[in-house]
């Protein structure tokens, strides 16, 4: 029998899935990894500790097969982040990852001065404060002497892992294209964006196709990751990217809710591209509610192993739609779609001395929801009917949380069979590419297969929808306050 290993490099984990060639789901090793928060808008991460990870959760799938027979291994990852590398291949400083938003000065200076065809697309004409040139931007001002030492700066995780392995820099040209560096086509470095924000050329890295195959497993690297040496390095693309082709996002008009970290509503356009957003901290809302508020279900999950979202989720039921009065905006980290507000903070409004702790968890899985209602709306009134979709990522595995999502939204959910492995099997696809096995992405049929269709309540949906002018008048109302916190 012949794998597939793919590696799905995530905001808090390395999830590695292991399929085999027909697409048969071997099994899953997740491990975390800490994002070093700071300053109120600062996020970085160590990638060493993304190397570590990778061997960890290799070794822990590839134990009980014939590694020689793992014929690849296959990436996606978080982007646009900015990792600063120095000649003797090891980072200057901790990766600024695409939660970063310290760089919103030099988003808005870099912006001004370059030709409006590369921020056109863009609110207020504004470059996002998660994109790698203006991270990269900021190194130069707030720390010369790291990018003095710059040999090359990679925008994804992966990138990472492969230079370690290899001793080359490469990405993938579609996360480059979210850069903030390449030209308007986004089909190479853009040597007018460049020269106008000072950065030279040769510290970018060389640009590939998703499934072009980079490299190898060396020897001295072999025994330390798990794999044999030899092993097909597959350069992969962003996680959006990977969550997509798991997701069936194949064709026009086709698209899905991701209901991870950076949750959203994505669609194919009719010029294949992507339309729709994501969010910067709704999966990390619910995390941080389990983490701050939820210390009791922490423990009851301890004591029972009984999943600790499901508990959180159970409880919040308790509570009903609307909490009570108690509205939350997930903007923790500022936000990307659907504000691109960098200066955004989060939020409870509407508590009193009647709130219970029902009704602050139940405001963040609303508060989620109705955020991502925003973006939904906005491909609706773009002509995209989206009336069913796919739901992929963590937060579509609790079955209670999704059907408040599908309230909120008017939406039926497929479910699939592997719901959290979505990625990785879009990650897996582009691997099986890269070795002439598969002729395009429609290959992902083989690995997820439907298994629920999850239902909106309409009378449920009637109550969301008085709530969600409210939820935009406590955003706007917020806004001038952002500014001045």
């Amino acid at each position: 029998m012949q794998y597939i290993l793919a590696h799905d490099f995530g905001t808090s984990a390395d999830k590695a899935s292991l399929f085999t060639t027909e697409g048969e789901f071997i099994g899953t090793k997740t491990v975390s990894y800490p994002t070093y928060y700071s300053n109120g808008s600062w996020a970085e991460q160590d990638p060493e500790d993304w190397w570590r990870a990778f061997c960890e959760s290799t070794k822990a799938l590839v134990k009980d097969v014939d590694a020689s027979q793992v014929l690849c291994v296959s990436f996606d990852g978080t982007y646009p982040n900015c990792l600063c590398i120095g000649e003797d291949r090891k980072p200057l400083r901790h990766a600024m990852i695409w939660q970063d938003q310290r760089s919103y000065i030099e988003a808005e200076e870099i912006s001004r001065a370059l030709p409006p065809k590369y921020t056109a697309d863009r609110p207020n004409g504004i470059m996002g404060t998660d994109r790698t040139l203006n991270k990269l931007l900021w190194v130069k001002k707030n720390e010369p002497e790291v990018f003095a030492k710059t040999w090359k700066v990679l925008p994804s995780v992966q990138d990472y892992i492969i230079l370690k392995m290899t001793g080359n820099a490469v990405c993938d040209i579609t996360t480059a294209g979210s850069s903030g560096m390449m030209t308007v086509e986004r089909t190479e470095w853009s040597d007018e964006v460049l020269e106008i924000a000072g950065i030279p050329r040769e510290i970018l890295p060389e640009t590939h196709k998703r499934t072009d195959i980079v490299g190898e497993v060396p020897e001295k690297y072999s025994e330390e990751c798990g794999l044999a040496p030899g092993t097909k390095l597959v350069m992969g693309t962003g996680d959006s990217q990977c969550m997509s082709i798991g997701a069936g996002m194949l064709k026009p008009g086709c698209g899905y809710m991701n209901g991870g970290t950076s949750a959203g509503v994505l669609v194919m356009n009719e010029k294949g591209g992507k339309s729709g957003g994501q969010t910067i901290s709704s999966g990390s809302s619910l995390s941080w509610l389990k983490n701050v508020i939820c210390l009791h279900e922490q423990e009851v999950a301890r004591q029972t192993g009984q999943d600790i979202y499901d508990l959180i989720a159970e409880e919040a039921m308790k509570s009903p739609i609307g909490s009570n009065g108690v509205m939350f905006h997930p903007y923790l980290a500022g936000e990307r779609a659907p504000r691109n507000n960098p200066r955004a903070k989060g939020s409870f409004v509407g508590i009193t001395l009647t709130t219970t702790r029902q009704d602050i968890m139940r405001a963040v899985i609303e508060g989620i929801g109705l955020n991502v209602n925003v973006i939904l709306q906005g491909l609706r009134n773009q002509g995209y009917e989206l009336k069913r979709m796919p739901i992929v990522g963590g937060m579509g595995k609790g079955k209670i949380t999704r059907q408040i999502f599908a309230d909120i939204m008017n939406v039926e959910f497929v479910v699939y069979e592997h719901i959290d492995e979505a990625a990785t099997a879009g990650v897996a696809v582009l691997g099986g590419i890269a070795l002439g096995l598969y002729e395009d992405e429609t290959a992902v049929e083989k690995f997820m297969r439907p298994i629920e269709i999850v239902k909106p309540n309409l009378e449920n949906h009637e109550q969301y929808k008085k709530l969600m002018p409210l939820f935009e008048d406590v955003y706007n109302a917020q806004v001038p306050v952002y500014e001045k916190m």
